[in-house]
C-alpha cells in the first residue's frame, strides 16, 4: 500500500497549537473516554487468623515475670517475720525460685522455649539447694521445708508462664468483611465515518496527549536546566493532531489507515515516557538538569521523574492515553483485516 499524503498544516495554526500544550492544568479540557464501564461492588465475608505481634508477646511475658519476682520478694519478707528468721537466710532459702524465674524469662523471651523442659528448673535448681543443707553448709537454714516451697512455687511460676505464651501465640478467627469492586469494561468504539465520530476521536486522544506534554513542559523547564530539544525528544508532535483533524478531509475507505499510523507515531512517543532518562537524553542534557527530584545520572525512568515532581496524576494520563492508542490500534487494524 502506498503511503499516504497529508497536506502540510499552516504556520500559524500550528504554532498555535504548540503553545497549546503548556497551558495550565487548569484550562486542560477534560479527558473523553470511549469506554462504558460498569462498576458492581460485592460484599464478602472472609475468616482471617490474627495472632498478637511478638513484641506484645514478650512485653506481657517480661510483665508476668516481674510479677513473679515481687510475690518472691513478698514471700520472703512473709517467712522471716513468721520464722523470725534472718531475712539474708529466707533469701537464699528461696534463691531456686528466683533462678527459676530468671532462667524461664530468658529462654522464653530471647528463644522462644515454651516446652515442658521448663518445669524441670524447680527441681534442679532446688536439688542444689538441697544438697548444699545436707552438705552442711547452709547453717541453721531449714532447707527441707524451703525446698518443698521452692518446688510449689516454682512448679506453679512455670505452669502459669507455659499456658500464658502458649494462649498468646495462639492464631485467633477474626470475621472480616471484605469489599470486592469489579468493572466491566465494553470494547472500545472509534467511529470515523461522519465528522462527528472523527472529532470526538482527535479530542480523546489530543486532550490525553496535551495533558501530559504539560507536565513535561513544567518539569523539564528552563528553570530545571530542560531545553527545547530535550522535551521535544519525549513531547508528543504537536503535528500529529493536525493530521488527525485532516482525516475527515480523506475519503472514508482511507481514514482508518490514516489513524493507525498516527497512531503509532503517538505510541511510540508514550513508549519513550517509560524508557530511563540516560536511554533518551544524553549526558550533557542530564547534568544540566536541576532542582528534580530524580537520579543524577539518569537512571530514573522518564514517567517515574515526572510522577514525583509534578502534582498533576501524570501516570493516569500516560496509562490511559497509552491504553486508548493499544486499544484502537488494534480495533482498527481488526476492522481493516475484516474489509479485506
Amino acid at each position: 500500500m502506498s503511503d499516504v499524503v497529508i497536506p502540510p498544516v499552516p504556520y500559524e495554526e500550528k504554532r498555535s497549537l504548540e503553545e497549546g500544550f503548556l497551558k495550565t492544568k487548569e484550562e486542560l479540557p477534560a479527558f473523553e473516554e470511549h469506554e462504558i464501564t460498569e462498576k458492581t461492588e460485592t460484599i464478602t465475608e472472609t475468616k482471617k487468623f490474627h495472632q498478637l505481634p511478638e513484641e506484645v508477646i514478650h512485653k506481657i511475658i517480661r510483665t508476668t515475670c516481674l510479677i513473679a519476682l515481687i510475690l518472691w520478694f513478698v514471700l520472703i519478707i512473709i517467712l522471716s517475720l513468721i520464722t523470725a528468721s534472718n531475712p539474708f537466710d529466707a533469701l537464699v532459702g528461696l534463691s531456686p525460685v528466683f533462678l527459676t524465674i530468671i532462667v524461664t524469662y530468658i529462654l522464653v523471651d530471647k528463644y522462644h522455649i515454651e516446652s515442658g523442659i521448663l518445669l524441670v528448673f524447680p527441681f534442679v535448681f532446688t536439688g542444689i539447694l538441697f544438697m548444699l543443707g545436707l552438705a552442711g553448709l547452709l547453717g541453721g537454714i531449714d532447707y527441707r521445708v524451703l525446698s518443698t516451697v521452692n518446688i510449689v512455687f516454682g512448679l506453679l511460676f512455670e505452669i502459669v508462664i507455659v499456658m500464658h505464651y502458649s494462649t498468646l501465640r495462639q492464631r485467633r478467627r477474626i470475621k472480616e468483611k471484605k469489599v470486592e469492586k469489579t468493572e466491566k469494561k465494553e470494547k472500545l468504539v472509534i467511529k470515523l465515518d461522519d465528522e462527528e465520530g472523527v472529532k470526538t476521536f482527535v479530542s480523546s486522544i489530543e486532550d490525553k496527549s496535551k495533558a501530559i506534554n504539560a507536565v513535561i513542559g513544567r518539569v523539564y523547564s528552563v528553570r530545571h536546566g530542560g531545553s527545547e530539544p530535550l522535551r521535544k525528544k519525549i513531547k508528543v508532535d504537536a503535528a500529529h493532531y493536525n493530521e488527525f483533524g485532516e482525516i475527515k478531509e480523506q475519503p472514508p475507505a482511507m481514514r482508518k489507515t490514516i489513524a493507525v499510523q498516527l497512531l503509532k507515531k503517538i505510541r511510540e512517543k508514550l513508549e519513550l515516557l517509560d524508557r530511563h532518562e540516560n536511554e533518551v537524553f544524553t549526558k550533557d542534557e542530564l547534568l544540566g538538569l536541576l532542582n528534580l527530584e530524580r537520579d543524577r545520572i539518569g537512571r530514573d525512568k522518564i514517567i517515574n521523574v515526572l510522577v514525583t515532581n509534578d502534582k498533576d496524576p501524570v501516570k493516569a494520563y500516560y496509562e490511559s492515553a497509552l491504553n486508548f492508542c493499544n486499544d484502537a490500534i488494534n480495533q482498527l487494524e481488526g476492522e481493516q483485516e475484516k474489509n479485506k
